[in-house]
């Protein structure tokens, strides 16, 4: 009876410990994680890194399209700070909104405070414009992550289609 009591109690344990709510939201690199280490620190070094803040949402996503592929190529872009809450201008959103389907393959985005990898494989510049209303929308600063490299459903492309469609009218309303 109390091997069985201690069994459920590890069960329990070992089920509490784990984080289901960013299951899906988990765009990391696991396997070989030492040589993709050391890869993502050339790479960085390679690269660089920028400075969020002084950006705006075009220039951002200019860096963020992946120019040249090379097989399992890490296409990271390593940034330093956080945009202001209130970066994006009227015409930055409907530009954002143009392109949330685009599919065009694009880098993960890594604050350089990060111990992440992203796996940017499957990344595109839909998901990042998705990832950029999504930080306006909760009035965050971006990035609103450690790292940015979540892959959106159409329902979430749907989702934000209707709030801009609600904005809009509300907008034109009040000019009204």
């Amino acid at each position: 009876m109390r091997k069985s009591y201690y069994i459920i109690i590890l069960f329990f344990l070992f089920i509490s410990c784990q984080n289901n709510s960013n299951k899906k939201r988990q765009n990391v690199i696991y396997d070989n994680l030492e040589i993709k280490e050391k890869e993502y620190w050339d790479y960085t070094m390679e690269n660089g890194f920028i400075k969020i803040s002084e950006l705006n949402v075009k220039e951002l996503l200019s860096e963020l399209k992946v120019k040249k592929t090379k097989k399992n190529e890490l296409n990271i872009l390593t940034t330093i700070g956080q945009t202001e809450t209130d970066w994006l201008t009227e015409n930055d959103l409907e530009y954002l909104i143009s392109i949330i389907e685009s599919d065009e393959q694009a880098k993960c985005i890594n604050r350089m405070i990060s111990s992440f990898i992203p796996d940017s494989k499957k990344m595109t510049i839909g998901n990042q414009a998705i990832s950029i209303l999504e930080a306006y929308r909760k009035n965050e600063p971006f990035p609103n992550e450690i790292y940015i490299c979540e892959i959106y459903d159409q329902k979430k492309i749907d989702e934000l289609l209707e709030w801009w469609k609600q904005k809009k009218t509300v907008a034109n309303k009040e000019q009204s």
